[in-house]
């Protein structure tokens, strides 16, 4: 089904969006720049495709096309920010959600824009094609946690772990009470949904890397792994910050660096799981 956007609707002005945000000053004067010299015209027809889950990654293709030369990601971030201004922000206050759940979501891209500056001493967003899932109310961040309403095939709830979460169980069980009453009041036919999470905080082996006394563990102990996949490797990026593949110069600072590296050159695949949570 396709999505209209009613641009006449309730609109926020992009410049109070970043303020909200808390994006930083030096992204904040790289978008008014890309505005003052925007000479592109986004059919209402692919800003409607990107709140669409089944046209959402073409379409986040097909703008990023259309912008060009966009080595930083600035252009793309403003033209999804400004479809937040002219159409998410719209939809929370025809909803009734309140601000603060409008600007924990939102703030994902704040999240990424300052960990790619930590890790690699400057601004660029390279998740475009994550943030349909919040552009289009399919994801809220509650709390310590984000929850993804999947349409899919199969209904679930894909809970999401922010890296700057607290993690600790008081905060989690928190979470998920709140979630539970956003979801009875604004989407109750999701009532009786089951909840997942795929990632690599599901595999088993964490617990011998880590111990039973890890918050992580008290998580992973929340759900029923139901698959793992040894295969993938995105992992790493999570672990390891800006490290690459070589297992050899994977940095040894965390306890999980440490205890992680020595599994993997002992020639072990980790990869990353699925499950679901106990009811």
């Amino acid at each position: 089904m396709k999505r209209i956007i009613h641009w006449e609707d309730i609109i926020m002005k992009n410049t109070e969006l970043y303020k909200l945000l808390e994006i930083p000053n030096e992204v904040v004067n790289r978008l008014n720049q890309y505005q003052s010299e925007r000479n592109i015209c986004v059919p209402d027809s692919l800003a409607g495709r990107i709140l669409v889950r089944s046209e959402w990654d073409a379409a986040v293709k097909e703008l990023q096309g259309l912008v060009g030369d966009d080595p930083d990601g600035i252009k793309i971030l403003w033209e999804l920010l400004n479809i937040v201004c002219r159409y998410s922000y719209s939809e929370y206050v025809k909803m009734g959600i309140s601000m603060d759940v409008f600007v924990d979501t939102m703030k994902y891209v704040t999240r990424f824009l300052n960990e790619h500056y930590d890790t690699y001493g400057c601004y660029r967003f390279v998740w475009a094609w994550w943030f349909p899932r919040e552009i289009s109310l399919s994801e809220y961040r509650i709390g310590a946690l984000e929850y993804e309403l999947v349409d899919g095939y199969e209904r679930e709830i894909a809970v999401h772990i922010p890296s700057d979460a607290d993690f600790s169980p008081e905060s989690v069980d928190s979470s998920l009470e709140s979630f539970h009453r956003f979801r009875d009041t604004y989407y109750p036919d999701w009532k009786d949904v089951k909840f997942t999470c795929d990632s690599w905080l599901m595999v088993p082996e964490l617990k011998e890397l880590l111990g039973e006394g890890s918050n992580i563990i008290a998580f992973q102990n929340r759900f029923v792994i139901d698959s793992i996949d040894r295969e993938a490797t995105w992992f790493l990026g999570w672990v390891y910050p800006g490290a690459g593949e070589d297992y050899e110069a994977l940095p040894e600072k965390t306890t999980l660096q440490r205890n992680m590296k020595r599994y993997l050159l002992s020639g072990r695949k980790f990869g990353v799981a699925k499950g679901h949570m106990k009811i």
